[in-house]
């Protein structure tokens, strides 16, 4: 009460005391306390602007103990005003002299009254949103879900409510008074005091952590700990509040599910198998160490690779455009996938997946396992292969078992059923010699018997007779089998029908069997398919060649191919029978396998040199090849060369050469062959020929070169392939002024009609 200095201090007591009284309930006697100070200050030398201050510092004084009463706190004071007004009036006759100065008194009066007024009516709109928040406060905390707990500065429970208290286990009085930290896990009672200390020293306002509790009953509960500090103006905290979730069956769950990922990661890393998860769109997450055994990744180097970058280039070519459809389909088992190990070699895996599905069933990701089969696959291939050949052979081949008694026949290609008339049932269990008859050779059967005996090799041509009766020449080479501890177990006989060359005379009898080989490989007639015309033409030197031509349609292209082999022996006309076979067996086994047969140009000159390079290097030759597959709904050449003359072509009045990189086949495995496109239109012409057409010679010594054939292409280019075949002919019969040349003469042309 320092500001007030006019006043008695028995008048302040006496004013406190009526205020204190009237704010307590005791109205009617406070009110007549306050107007009876009222009547004595008009007597006493107190001005009223002096009682206002009084009244303003004592009301500031007592609110905080009876907040609810503020819009009350001014009847006293109209009281005290009302007494001195009326004791004004009745002394007014007397101290008409002082009027002036009671008008003056009057109007302070009022202006503080004003004052007064203004500020209680502010303190009432404040006081009213304090109960507003503490109400909503209140009923927050009172009802939340969650444990919470007022602290004071010293992290001590002021007040807890309920879920707090079923969370621990205790009553609510009994947390009250105590520390949270009493609760606290012992290994968490440092991080959470550390933490708590740094909120009371204003370091942060808030903090968050995870941390355990210690129930009454003994049960450890994880909890996720908010707590936030409310701090007063000169910035000490005045109290923290702590927000506390149970958080222990999530925690219970992330703990087993990190121990159950630990467990599959050490077993998957221990396994040989490669176990991979992916994303929805197939892109690598995890990987197991058998990676780098299979394909020399390490698990790292491939997180975030789509799985079909780990491709060949070629598989990586074909299946990226449509890679995001095929990751929608359902779980899939032991599909084949082709690899480039990271040193560029291929790798071949039996690959199993799953989808992991979302409540929607949506794909979150995809999880599953590779297993190298790559021997397995290669030695599969081969014995495919194998099987293809003989099953595709057009000589007879048995196969009979040398440890069971007089050596049944246990195998026959179609071949051999062809060539003799009986049927596989007919066959089995019997030995071989029922093809023998009347006129069958005695020593022939002799060596036979002596090199079925002696487990040896034997080679003979002797007549057999077939089911109707009718002889044939049969040449017959017998090869036994041996385990891999060196005891015969199997024979192999390969039989080949020679009754017509052997009506041939002696001398020209291999020039002939070639001859009738290497003719009845070729095309017979030209091949009209869709929006295509293809014709082809072949002339040997002599009997037989090395030169060959194919087209044939498969599921969605035509083939076209044309090959030069070294030499003009019966080898080379044999070696170009085996490349016809193995070609025609390498398109029928994609074609079976369902691999598609587009875009496999330089694919399939690779295929061919790895299969032929033994033959070939055996037989010291080598041969060229180009190699082209038309798609007619697209009208794509894809191409592929092997050492080849370029091919001609007049597309849209240009003149061009198909040339692409490529080494000869039989020159060495594993060569990569350079594979092109180009789009057709209607009326281009393709010439594919051999080298026996421009190496022709005349009696000048000239070449026929390629400027005469390109003459001849242009000027015949709008007739049909097999007149363009015959002018080109004629000029070279004519330019050499003989129907026979030096070289084997090949000639294919296509046209896009």
């Amino acid at each position: 009460m320092g500001a007030v200095t006019d006043m008695e201090p028995a008048w302040v007591e006496q004013y406190q005391a009526a205020l204190k009284d009237f704010l307590a309930g005791a109205e009617d006697q406070a009110l007549k306390r306050a107007y009876q100070i009222g009547r004595e200050a008009a007597a006493s030398p107190i001005d009223l602007k002096a009682l206002a201050l009084v009244h303003h510092q004592l009301v500031a004084a007592l609110l905080p103990a009876g907040k609810d009463l503020l819009d009350r706190a001014f009847i006293p004071l109209a009281q005290v005003l009302q007494g001195y007004g009326e004791a004004v009036a009745e002394l007014r006759e007397a101290y008409k002299a002082l009027e002036s100065k009671a008008h003056k008194h009057l109007a302070e009066l009022a202006a503080v009254g004003e004052t007064l007024e203004a500020e209680i009516a502010e303190r009432r709109l404040a006081e009213m949103a304090l109960r507003d928040s503490e109400a909503r406060f209140r009923v927050v905390f009172e009802r939340a879900g969650i444990g919470m707990a007022l602290l004071d500065k010293k992290g001590r429970v002021r007040e807890s409510n309920l879920a707090l208290a079923q969370m621990l286990g205790y009553p609510g009085h009994e947390l009250h008074g105590k520390t949270l930290f009493d609760f606290t896990y012992p290994e968490d009672r440092e991080i959470s005091l550390e933490h708590f200390r740094e909120l009371v020293e204003g370091k942060h306002a808030h903090y968050k952590l995870e941390k355990r509790f210690i129930r009454r009953d003994g049960e450890l509960l994880w909890a996720r700990k908010i707590v936030s500090g409310v701090y007063g103006v000169g910035g000490e905290l005045q109290l923290a509040v702590a927000m506390i979730e149970d958080i222990t069956e999530s925690k219970r769950a992330e703990m087993a599910l990190r121990e159950s990922e630990s467990r599959f990661r050490q077993i998957a890393d221990m396994a040989g198998e490669w176990i991979w998860e992916q994303d929805g769109e197939g892109r690598y997450l995890y990987s197991s160490a058998a990676v780098s055994e299979i394909l020399g990744y390490r698990p790292e180097e491939i997180i975030g690779k789509y799985y079909y970058e780990l491709f060949t280039p070629e598989d990586r070519r074909r299946i990226e455009p449509t890679a995001k459809t095929l990751v929608k389909d359902g779980a899939f088992r032991a599909i084949i996938n082709r690899y480039q190990h990271k040193d560029g070699h291929e790798v071949f895996t039996e690959s199993s997946g799953a989808p992991i599905l979302d409540k929607r069933g949506k794909v979150i990701k995809w999880r599953g396992v590779d297993r190298d089969v790559t021997e397995r696959k290669r030695f599969e291939d081969a014995l495919r292969l194998r099987d293809r050949a003989i099953e595709a052979s057009s000589v007879g081949i048995l196969i009979t078992d040398a440890l069971k008694p007089d050596n049944p026949i246990i195998y026959a290609n179609p071949a051999f059923l062809r060539i003799t008339g009986y049927s596989l049932e007919e066959l089995l269990g019997k030995n071989p010699r029922f093809l023998q008859g009347p006129d069958t050779d005695s020593e022939a059967i002799a060596e036979i018997r002596a090199a079925l005996k002696e487990g040896r090799d034997c080679h003979l041509t002797l007549k057999n007779y077939r089911k109707d009766g009718t002889p044939f020449w049969n040449e017959l080479l017998i090869s036994p089998v041996r385990d891999e501890n060196g005891k015969l177990t199997h024979f192999v006989g390969v039989q080949t029908d020679v009754t017509e060359l052997r009506r041939v005379e002696e001398q020209r009898h291999e020039l002939e069997i070639a001859k009738q080989i290497q003719l009845s490989l070729l095309p017979r007639a030209p091949l009209r398919a869709e929006g295509i015309w293809v014709a082809g033409f072949c002339l040997p030197a002599f009997h037989v060649g090395g030169d060959y031509f194919d087209y044939f349609s498969t599921q969605d292209t035509v083939d076209i191919v044309i090959a030069d082999v070294s030499g003009h022996s019966v080898g080379a006309a044999m070696i170009m029978a085996e490349t016809r076979s193995t070609l025609k067996m390498e398109t029928h086994r994609r074609l079976k396998e369902k691999m598609g047969s587009t875009d496999k140009a330089a694919e399939t000159l690779a295929v061919l040199n790895d299969l032929l390079f033994e033959d070939l290097n055996r037989a010291d030759l080598f041969i060229t090849m180009f190699y082209a597959q038309y798609h007619p709904t697209t009208r794509q050449l894809t191409y592929a060369n092997a050492g080849h003359n370029c091919p001609m072509l007049l597309h849209q009045g240009k003149s061009l050469e198909l040339d692409t990189e490529g080494l000869v086949l039989g020159v060495k495995k594993g060569v990569t062959f350079e594979q092109k496109r180009l789009v057709l239109e209607r009326g281009d012409v393709l010439l594919l020929y051999t080298d026996g057409v421009t190496e022709a010679q005349n009696q000048a010594g000239e070449f026929f070169g390629t400027s005469r054939l390109w003459e001849v292409f242009t000027a015949h280019a709008q007739e049909s392939p097999q007149s363009i075949i015959d002018a080109i002919l004629c000029q070279l019969e004519a330019f050499c002024q003989s129907k026979s040349f030096h070289d084997d003469i090949s000639l294919v042309v296509l046209k896009v009609i």
